[in-house]
């Protein structure tokens, strides 16, 4: 099978398609046809990829993903992508001894502090703004999530709001009443008054890219002269820490924030332990 363009259009697209039956998302998607599209446009056309060896796609891994120093991330994206796209498109499993994940560093959280969190809270003007960020800090959602929330997902009575997290799994997580405070104030502001459809329109009545809040939350940074570390997903990390040191419970939690392993949601115990309440060994 030659890399034409036209193959390559027909093999994406059977990609897309097996991706969508398993239910994987559209950023899986997005991600793996970067990756392969990356992957197909290394060869010329009269290169027949089928046909390739192991060690020809482990030369390319090597100078295209560790040679440039990729993270472990983007190199576990990409060896998956194609293993993906071989399986997929020419029925051919490559040797996973030969094509490993990587294991990815473990690495504890950046938080941001609630004085920082509040003076940058206050000093926002814009009400939409306001709740992008109180939804992430006190309920604990991701970027994409506070993107696609919708108005009959919102359950203010009950004090928890459903969401669409990753992998189309939906969950329940908390509603505080000063979130609530703000989503009414931005309803009666944007004349909202239907119970179903997006609370934060983009486009064609579709919901907002989440870019839009990425970028604003990059002008933030900015402006606040905040650690190179802080993105917009700290304030779900800085939910879920300040959340167990108010006594909050790890189970609880991590139905919350939607993990599907405990020890994903254990990384937060390192960050909220107050080792000042700790006796350690007596040195005297």
């Amino acid at each position: 099978m030659k890399n034409t363009e036209k193959n390559k259009k027909k093999w994406v697209e059977k990609v897309k398609y097996t991706l969508k039956l398993g239910g994987r998302s559209d950023k899986t998607f997005i991600n793996y046809r970067s990756h392969i599209n990356k992957f197909l446009n290394y060869y010329d056309e009269n290169v027949e990829i089928n046909k390739l060896s192991e060690e020809k796609i482990i030369d390319y891994i090597k100078k295209e993903y560790i040679d440039l120093n990729r993270c472990a991330a983007s190199l576990n994206v990409g060896i998956c992508s194609i293993r993906f796209l071989y399986s997929v498109c020419f029925n051919k499993k490559l040797n996973k001894d030969l094509l490993p994940s990587t294991k990815l560093k473990r690495k504890i959280p950046t938080i941001i502090s609630k004085e920082i969190f509040l003076k940058i809270f206050n000093e926002e003007n814009c009400l939409k703004y306001k709740c992008w960020l109180i939804l992430a800090f006190c309920s604990g959602l991701r970027v994409n999530e506070v993107a696609t929330l919708k108005i009959e997902n919102i359950f203010p009575n009950e004090h928890k709001l459903k969401v669409l997290g990753k992998g189309n799994k939906e969950r329940y997580t908390i509603l505080p009443d000063v979130v609530t405070k703000f989503l009414r104030l931005y309803c009666k502001e944007q004349h909202i008054t239907c119970k179903h459809g997006y609370l934060f329109i983009g486009q064609n009545n579709d919901c907002i890219n989440s870019k839009s809040i990425i970028n604003y939350f990059s002008t933030i940074k900015k402006a606040y002269n905040l650690d190179t570390n802080i993105s917009f997903h700290t304030l779900r990390h800085s939910f879920a820490t300040y959340y167990l040191m108010n006594g909050g419970n790890i189970i609880t939690l991590k139905s919350m924030l939607g993990h599907a392993h405990l020890d994903t949601t254990n990384i937060y115990l390192h960050i909220a332990q107050n080792f000042n309440n700790l006796e350690g060994i007596k040195y005297v």
